[in-house]
């Protein structure tokens, strides 16, 4: 079902493709038949993949090469279909038509009514200042921890002598051992061990109360005596500490254009198809559409 779909939206695709611009180079990249694709035709395709997988297949010869040879199978299909007059089956022409006006549709929105969609530099500046607290960057911390996990049904011995290896540990980190080597031999959290016990920068409110209230208040390199959470016993080095400031608007200014534009688009397009929809006299047949 869906190689069908694809085969279908790339026919479409196809079909609504033009010439290359004239003067350009355009080489022919395969052929099959009297089937030609050109340098062009692909450009074209590739407009309407995302701006990743654009960069990608421009800088792999190898996918460009599979995406002709798809756009070769695609136009030597659809002429067998149309030897067969399968492309005049009326549910293969209610299909074709909808997935034509689907495409119209879209890139009449993109062509006409988004490049009104602009960002002034007020704009910018308005949004800025009203949440520029919210664009601050905020105190993190850096921190590798050694957990030494607790079940909590586990009994007071049992605990006990967890803790008691946690201290052992503790003696030989703080002895001067290397702390990202006793966390790969010792730590019992899967997802840090393998990096060394390093949590990365955190936030306030992303750890546990216990774990921030130690790891916030000890200073780069130095590592903390054992600290109990939920989970169990922890040691932690803090590797590094950073002050919460404020984002200057030069430095935030892309960001706040790029979220911005994201947002006046999406605006004017909802408000475009809202009153289209409301000049032609929509109407939904709800009872209709459940099935009895």
């Amino acid at each position: 079902m869906m190689f069908r779909i694809q085969l279908l939206v790339c026919t479409v695709f196809l079909l609504v493709t033009g010439a290359a611009l004239a003067g350009q180079p355009d080489p022919i990249l395969g052929k099959a038949g009297n089937h030609v694709i050109k340098r062009s035709d692909v450009n074209r395709m590739l407009a309407y993949y995302p701006q990743e997988t654009q960069r990608r297949l421009q800088e792999n010869p190898a996918e460009v090469e599979i995406l002709v040879k798809r756009m070769l199978e695609v136009k030597i299909i659809s002429e067998m279909a149309r030897k067969e007059q399968f492309d005049r089956k009326p549910n293969i022409k209610k299909q074709l038509a909808y997935v034509m006006d689907d495409f119209l549709s879209k890139e009449y929105l993109e062509k006409v009514i988004m490049p009104d969609a602009t960002v002034s530099e007020a704009d910018l500046k308005e949004f800025y200042t009203q949440n520029k607290n919210d664009l601050a960057v905020p105190e993190q911390v850096r921190a590798r921890h050694i957990l030494f996990k607790v079940d909590p049904a586990s009994s007071e011995a049992e605990k006990s002598e967890v803790k008691g290896r946690a201290e052992a540990v503790l003696k030989r980190a703080k002895a001067g051992e290397d702390f990202e080597k006793l966390a790969e031999a010792y730590s019992d959290d899967q997802s840090s061990r393998a990096k060394g016990g390093d949590l990365g920068y955190f936030a306030p409110g992303r750890m546990l109360p216990e774990f921030e209230g130690v790891a916030f208040y000890t200073d780069p390199g130095e590592i903390s005596d054992i600290v109990e959470t939920k989970y169990g016993y922890h040691i932690i080095k803090v590797e590094d500490h950073v002050e919460a400031r404020q984002r200057s608007f030069e430095e935030m200014k892309d960001y706040i254009r790029e979220r911005l534009q994201k947002q006046v688009v999406m605006f004017k397009i909802q408000k475009y198809i809202q009153e289209a929809v409301e000049n032609a006299g929509i109407r939904i047949y709800s009872d209709q559409i459940v099935d009895k």
